[in-house]
C-alpha cells in the first residue's frame, strides 16, 4: 500500500480510483467491511483502490471541549490498513482475529490528510469537488449514515448530485448498537476483551516503542520491555496473557516481523515499589498516554544475547486474556514468587 501525505503529494499520481474516507480509528469490523468493498470493487473493474484517512481526530478541531482518545495511533492504523486484504477465494464466514498479515488483494493506496480548521469549514460540495478535481473517482463506497463537510451538511444525497457511482454499506451492528470507535473505546476501558475482539474483528492490541525503564524486572530475574504506547486507549490495570512481535527490526535476528512470542503484560503503577501510588489501585483504570501507568512486557523465550537489545524498536502486543489484577506485594520476594506462577500459567496456555 502506497501512502500519500496531503493533497499536494497525491496530485497527478492517481486517477479514477474507487475511494472511501474516514478516521478509521481502530480499523474495526465496520471499517473492514467498508474497505473490503473498496478493494473488491476496484479489483473487479481493474482500477486502483484508495483509502482516505485523517492524521488527527476531527473532534479535536470541531469541539474544543472534546478530546477523544485514539484506539490506535496513525502508525498503528496504517499498519492495520496495510494488513487488510480480500482473499482471492470467497471470504470465510469467521474472521480469525489473529492480527497476523493475511494474503490476498490489499488496498493500493492511502491518503493521509491533516484535519485543519480550514478543512472543517469546507462545504460538503467543496469537499466532493476537490476529490473529483484531484482523483476523478470511478466510484465511492460509504455507509448510509455518512455525514461530511462543514457542519456535517453532506450526506448520500449530496454525493448523488455528482453522478458518481456509489456503493452504500449499512453499518454493522452488535447487540443492537452500531459498531463505532466510541463504543469500542468504552468497551476496552471497561476491560471486556471478548466483546472488544468481536467489535474490532481482531484482538485488542498495543503498539509501543521499547524505552529504558527502572530495570527492576532485570534485577528480579525477569527482564521486561518497557513500552511507550503509541495508542492512547489501554485496558484496565492488571496482568495479561498476550502474544508479541517485533516490528521493523534494525538487524537480522530470530525476533523478526511476524515471529510471535508468548508474553506477560503488566499495565499499572508498580505498587510494590511505588507505595505512594498504591492508593490509586482500586480505580482499575489505565491513565493512557501521558499518565502514570507503565506497560511492561515479559517475552517468554526471548534471549537478548541471540536477538539483540530491543531499545528503540517497536513491539506489537496482542492481548489474549486478563490473568489477574495488579497487586501490591509486601516484599519483592513475594512478587517474584507470583511472577513465577504467572509464567508457569503462560507456558501451559495454548494460544487460540
Amino acid at each position: 500500500m502506497k501512502i500519500f501525505n496531503g493533497f499536494s503529494q497525491i496530485r497527478g499520481n492517481i486517477k479514477n480510483p474507487i475511494i472511501t474516507w474516514g478516521v478509521f480509528d481502530g480499523v474495526h469490523s465496520g471499517h473492514q467491511e467498508l474497505i473490503h468493498s473498496v478493494i473488491q470493487w476496484a479489483k473487479r473493474i481493474n482500477t486502483s483502490s484508495l483509502v482516505i484517512t485523517f492524521r488527527n481526530h476531527p473532534e479535536k478541531v470541531l469541539n474544543a471541549h472534546k478530546d477523544p482518545l485514539f484506539i490506535t495511533s496513525l502508525t498503528h492504523r496504517l499498519m492495520l490498513l496495510q494488513e487488510l486484504s480480500v482473499p482471492e477465494a470467497p471470504r470465510p464466514e469467521k474472521y480469525s482475529g489473529s492480527g497476523r498479515p493475511a494474503s490476498g488483494v490489499k488496498a493500493d493506496n492511502c491518503l493521509v490528510l491533516n484535519f485543519t480548521r480550514r478543512l472543517s469549514q469546507l462545504s460538503a460540495d467543496g469537499f466532493i469537488q476537490n476529490l473529483i478535481s484531484l482523483l476523478n473517482p470511478t466510484g465511492v463506497v460509504v455507509t448510509d449514515n455518512i455525514s461530511f463537510g462543514r457542519n456535517r451538511e453532506g450526506n448520500i444525497e449530496t454525493l448523488r448530485k455528482y453522478n458518481i457511482p456509489l456503493k452504500i454499506i449499512h453499518p454493522l451492528k452488535y447487540g443492537g448498537k452500531i459498531i463505532s470507535s466510541s463504543l469500542i473505546r468504552s468497551v476496552i476501558r471497561s476491560g471486556n476483551l471478548k466483546t472488544a475482539r468481536r467489535l474490532l474483528g481482531r484482538r485488542v492490541s498495543i503498539l509501543g516503542t521499547v524505552i529504558h525503564g527502572e530495570g527492576r524486572g532485570k534485577t528480579l530475574g525477569f527482564p521486561t520491555a518497557n513500552l511507550d504506547p503509541h495508542n492512547e486507549i489501554l485496558p484496565p490495570r492488571g496482568v495479561y496473557i498476550a502474544i508479541a512481535r517485533c516490528l521493523y527490526p534494525d538487524e537480522v535476528s530470530s525476533l523478526t516481523t511476524g515471529d510471535y512470542l508468548k508474553a506477560l503484560v503488566n499495565i499499572g503503577i508498580r505498587p510494590t515499589f511505588h507505595r505512594d501510588l498504591s492508593s490509586h489501585l482500586p480505580a482499575c483504570r489505565s491513565l493512557g498516554a501521558g499518565g502514570k501507568d507503565n506497560i511492561e512486557v515479559y517475552l517468554l523465550g526471548y534471549d537478548q544475547r541471540k536477538c539483540g537489545a530491543l531499545y528503540g524498536k517497536d513491539i506489537l502486543v496482542e492481548i489474549i486474556s486478563r490473568l489477574r489484577d495488579e497487586e501490591r506485594f509486601i516484599t519483592p520476594e513475594a512478587l517474584v514468587k507470583q511472577i513465577r506462577q504467572d509464567i508457569e500459567k503462560l507456558r501451559r496456555i495454548k494460544l487460540p
